[in-house]
């Protein structure tokens, strides 16, 4: 079995983590930083620092993909064991947390035997690395790159004689001398081969014509590739026939040197001809590949796009990626490049790739060429532009799954421009104006304008140009007024105005928003926080019978208490070690005193903690309020209470649900917490969560019906860190197995702060609709909550 982290999912058409987990490939092409681009690895210049500073700066603003070059001198130096580079390479990804689809033999080489001793050794040196997520065997190989190579046997495509079949068009003397005089060729291939490589050439350019010619006549809505298949091409198929041998036949050495050294690793080859992209011989690689850059029109755009999707359908539904595309700065301005290269991430994502690649991370410094010097998402001075603002709201969109089932919107004529919207999502392109009466942007020229919902009741907002936001509470809530909520950036609260239920600010870009609102008019939820766990006469874990517990019941994202006269029934819920929780016991309203002020607390008394006193069980509470959204703290007992890799829970029956049989009760267990790269809790920063859904009180596991209407749940990755109250941080993807089998998949979710090793992180599930008794998952170096010394909270019953 495969070690490789990225793997093709079961489906076939997408890629998926080590865990299962949809992934969608966020790539970042880097060549170098802009003062050393191409030239990273000359002597003086490589500078492992600056790469892997370059490597985070693309992770903070959303890739989890880089595209690089094994460029020239290392073919000097790996052979001889020199890895000092690329191992610098691979470990400043790994360092930074991305991903690297690593471009082979980026430098000239006259034999094809070099190129895959290369590849095989680059792959047995990196062998099972979960960093690599894949070998892209040649960046952009062209008709020139399969032929003229030695083979170490007659050259495939110029062996056969496809003279009889299509007569040159030139005589023998004039193909010698555009092959010899105009230098098309090295001095090497003997006349007779030049000869027959210039009729090739000729004879490929007619067929490009001709494929091109027909897609005009299909209106771009169909492809090269449904060309190469369609009866209308049938004339080119001996020609086609002989093109599919060479490629084999260059493909076969490489493949084979990877798949001994490292068997299982996902290989692609770089294409930007969607001729030789569509070849037969490809389906020996493990996804496709294309390069596209449209200009300035939707059309066009889609039809690009459209190319890469019809690679999927060509090979068998194998993932298909748009690993470049992009506009240049000198042709647009950085503006109207943005939009168009979020159009394209958001119909890449739409026509289902399993990714895309931006060419590339910086503009070059000036010089020739300056339509290629100017397709970076910073500057040559490392200054962002708007395509930088807008990809870290993409990435959240792709990642989170709030794009899911959304629906792009292109203009039909001029300039691209777009609107996206999703059941958690919108977004727009304007000029002076985007977004609508929910949420706007105003100001001057070209923006864009990015809301997202990671969560109930709080929306994120982003633009790539300074403006006005405008927030209409009232149609999110259909309330009159804005009731309660919170506005603010980077954590700070945010200074705007409200009328009625509009909210309007300043944003900048590169600017997030947040706004967190209550569900109803005049109510934000309650926050319970345990505040003390107090074993019976102060009795260790390992000898305590019984204990009380106290919580304190706040106004939600406050520290003021509720209302002295909360009457809402409060309940204490525990759960031991990985089951489900359930609720043990009823609170008891109280006034407490705290300097004098007095305000409600609710206690449990008597509660049974003596499962912990064995040393290994562990003990989680949490609190709830009926009829009222709540948000709880954890409260972990036990001498230790990490979660460690617990044997999941098994299913007896897989029962699919439809919408009309949804249950009012579930359990929700999370079988796995996988930090990315296995890295130990004190490295960690994301991780990987798998949960599945059973028939309340049984191991009957529920999944969505293929039948009727599916029962489709909401459920929630709660998060909570320390003793703060759990957040929802991410809605699930379900992930259906061929059995039938439905588990739902939380990606890179932040564990960060339990590298602390005075923190630690919780996690549990809420599925909308439903009672939910899910298991808690904890995670740091010492899990137990110790004496908090929580603040005690505001207000006063006397006044």
């Amino acid at each position: 079995m495969s070690t490789n982290l990225v793997s093709v999912a079961a489906g076939g058409d997408r890629l998926q983590t080590l865990d299962g987990c949809p992934f969608f490939a966020i790539i970042v092409n880097y060549v170098g930083h802009a003062d050393r681009a191409w030239r990273q690895f000359d002597d003086g210049q490589f500078d492992p620092a600056r790469i892997e500073a370059d490597y985070r700066l693309a992770r903070a603003i959303g890739a989890n993909t880089i595209r690089t070059f094994v460029a020239s001198p290392l073919q000097n130096e790996f052979p001889k064991g020199d890895w000092t580079k690329l191992d610098a390479v691979v470990q400043a990804a790994e360092r930074a947390g991305v991903f690297l689809l690593l471009t082979l033999a980026d430098y000239g080489a006259a034999y094809l035997s070099t190129m895959a001793a290369h590849a095989g050794l680059i792959a047995a040196r990196y062998r099972g690395n979960p960093t690599i997520l894949g070998y892209d065997l040649r960046n952009e190989p062209r008709l020139y790159n399969l032929v003229v190579l030695h083979y170490g046997q007659p050259i495939p495509l110029l062996a056969p004689d496809l003279a009889a079949i299509y007569p040159p068009k030139q005589s023998q003397a004039a193909a010698l001398v555009w092959a010899r005089d105009a230098g098309k060729i090295p001095s090497w291939l003997s006349d007779a081969d030049a000869i027959n490589y210039a009729n090739v050439y000729q004879l490929f350019t007619s067929f490009q014509e001709a494929a091109t010619a027909w897609a005009g006549k299909q209106n771009l809505q169909q492809t090269f590739a449904d060309y190469m298949r369609s009866a209308d091409a049938r004339a080119w198929q001996p020609f086609l026939e002989a093109l599919d041998a060479a490629l084999a036949a260059w493909l076969a050495p490489q493949i084979a040197a990877i798949r001994a050294a490292d068997p299982g690793r996902l290989l692609t080859v770089g294409w930007n001809d969607p001729a030789l992209a569509a070849l037969p011989a490809n389906s020996q690689l493990d996804f496709m590949s294309l390069h596209r850059y449209p200009i300035n029109a939707s059309r066009w755009l889609t039809y690009h796009v459209r190319t890469a999707a019809a690679l999927r359908e060509a090979f068998g539904g194998k993932p298909a990626l748009l690993t470049e595309f992009g506009y240049p700065n000198h042709e647009l301005s950085p503006e109207q490049a943005a939009i168009g290269e979020t159009a394209g991430w958001l119909q890449a994502f739409d026509l289902g790739l399993a990714g895309a690649g931006k060419w590339m991370l910086y503009d070059l410094p000036p010089g020739p060429n300056p339509k290629e010097r100017s397709f970076g998402l910073f500057t040559a001075a490392g200054q962002p532009k708007p395509s930088a603002w807008a990809l870290p709201a993409l990435s959240e969109l792709f990642t989170s799954g709030a794009a899911a089932d959304g629906k792009l919107t292109l203009a039909p004529a001029g300039a691209i421009a777009y609107q996206f919207e999703s059941d958690r999502a919108r977004c727009a392109s304007g000029d002076g104006l985007a977004g609508d009466d929910l949420i706007r942007w105003t100001g001057a020229g070209l923006c864009q304008l990015f809301a997202w919902w990671p969560a109930p009741e709080l929306v994120r907002i982003r633009a790539t140009a300074a403006g006005r936001i405008t927030l209409d509470l009232g149609k999110l809530r259909r309330a009159a007024d804005a009731g309660e909520y919170t506005l603010t950036c980077d954590a700070a609260p945010l200074p705007h105005t409200c009328d009625g239920a509009r909210l309007t600010c300043d944003i900048q870009p590169g600017q997030t928003i947040e706004c967190r609102y209550a569900t109803e008019p005049g109510l934000a939820g309650v926050d319970a926080s345990l505040a003390i766990l107090w074993p019976h006469a102060n009795a260790p874990v390992t000898e305590a019978q019984r204990g009380n517990l106290t919580a304190y019941l706040l106004q939600g994202g406050t520290r003021w208490a509720v209302a002295c006269d909360f009457a809402a029934e409060v309940t204490l819920w525990q759960a031991q070690n990985n089951d489900p929780a359930r609720p043990v016991a009823t609170g008891i309203r109280r006034l407490a005193e705290f300097a004098g002020r007095r305000v409600p607390v609710w206690d449990f008394n008597d509660v049974d903690i003596s499962a912990a006193r064995d040393g290994v069980t562990k003990l989680y509470f949490s609190a709830r309020v009926a009829e009222l959204a709540c948000r709880s703290n954890l409260w972990a007992h036990g001498n230790d209470a990490r979660t460690y890799m617990p044997q999941p829970f098994q299913a007896e029956l897989d029962l699919p649900v439809t919408a009309d049989g949804a249950p009012a009760e579930v359990d929700a267990r999370i079988q796995i917490l996988w930090p990315h790269g296995g890295a130990a809790i004190s490295q960690a920063a994301l991780a990987n969560i798998s949960v599945d859904l059973f028939m309340h009180g049984t191991a009957l596991r529920l999944a969505p019906a293929t039948f009727g209407q599916p029962w489709q749940p909401a459920v929630w990755l709660v998060r909570a860190v320390d003793n703060a109250v759990g957040e929802r941080v991410a809605r699930g993807a379900p992930r259906i197995e061929p059995n039938g089998a439905a588990h739902w998949d939380f990606n890179d979710v932040d564990v960060s702060p339990a590298r602390n090793p005075a923190s630690k992180v919780h996690f549990w599930i809420e599925v909308d609709g439903a009672r939910t008794y899910s298991n808690f998952w904890t995670h740091g170096l010492d899990a137990r909550t110790y004496l908090p010394n929580p603040e005690p909270p505001l207000g006063n019953c006397l006044s």
